[in-house]
């Protein structure tokens, strides 16, 4: 744990040397202020050290390693295929390069629904191994035992309701929630109930605006980070490569394409293609050459080899 403090705090120090502004750590009581001062947390996903590093280096809040990965990043075709150690070496390359933002894990499916003995060991290997500050748990007031026991314990905790990507099969796919009357008052008391376990931010996911922006309000302490709930939860989160333009899946209606990397990738990799093709590349200016004495004598003595019998 020493070892890995130092090492976050020694890339601090090496991004005030880079001549880039000090970049103070954020801490839960830091998010926790912005919630008061009402100035937006900006949350996004990472999944290896370029990508973490990204998030420190361009001002991100809150780097979360999402079970998203199981599918931009491992090819799965859903997040409940994901395991535990995969998402620990994941988080370990995100947490290398991400010192200053909090660093938060989502739980893999089936890593917390064993029991809260179960859901604390899992965690304590996210935090130990996969240098993780905080995790993410999906549910409601079902999982309300098992924070108060993380976070007791000394882990902390960010809840998720909503749309629940972990649960998409029994919800007949990645529907809207919260619609009616009656799911809404249900996410506000599941939000509340988390609150009053411990959680310190909750991510809203794919509820209407007026909820979101209903159990913002009603939220003492614990921050709420929206995708998809409307722009008046006190932060936002999106998924990397949704933001990138890199995923090639369904686009959500939340999602907004903030680059084109997708589309770079494309061009850059067919103009590498047609240059190997046509020996544009490498240039004169891109080979090595050798000394002319030594390309000389190189050639007379090839020469000499290819007289022999």
């Amino acid at each position: 744990m020493f070892a890995r403090q130092q090492i976050r705090s020694m890339r601090l120090q090496q991004i005030a040397g880079n001549g880039r502004r000090w970049m103070s750590k954020i801490t839960i009581q830091h998010l926790h202020g912005m919630k008061r001062k009402r100035t937006p947390i900006a949350m996004l996903t990472a999944y290896d050290f370029p990508t973490g590093r990204a998030c420190e280096a361009h001002g991100v809040d809150i780097t979360l390693v999402g079970d998203s990965l199981a599918q931009v990043c491992l090819g799965y075709d859903a997040t409940t295929r994901l395991t535990l150690d995969e998402m620990i070496h994941h988080c370990r390359a995100v947490a290398r390069g991400s010192a200053a933002p909090l660093l938060v894990a989502d739980m893999p499916f089936g890593t917390y629904h064993a029991g809260a003995d179960d859901a604390v060991r899992n965690a304590v290997r996210l935090v130990r191994e996969g240098g993780a500050e905080a995790v993410k748990i999906e549910g409601g007031r079902e999982v309300v035992d098992t924070v108060r026991r993380l976070t007791t314990v000394g882990i902390p905790v960010m809840g998720h309701i909503g749309l629940l990507p972990q649960r998409q099969a029994i919800l007949s796919g990645y529907r809207v929630q919260g619609r009616s009357a009656g799911d809404a008052l249900g996410l506000v008391d599941s939000a509340l109930a988390l609150e009053d376990a411990g959680a310190f931010a909750i991510v809203l996911e794919a509820i209407p605006h007026a909820v979101g922006s209903h159990i913002t309000r009603r939220l003492r302490q614990a921050a709420t980070i929206g995708i998809g709930a409307g722009w008046e939860t006190d932060g936002q989160v999106l998924v990397w490569d949704d933001l990138m333009g890199t995923w090639g899946g369904h686009k959500a209606k939340f999602v907004r394409r903030f680059g084109d990397v997708r589309g770079e990738v494309e061009r850059g990799v067919k103009a590498y293609v047609q240059a190997v093709r046509d020996r544009s590349f490498p240039s004169d200016s891109e080979s090595y050459e050798m000394p002319a004495e030594e390309a000389e004598r190189f050639c007379k003595l090839t020469e000499i080899g290819n007289d022999q019998p």
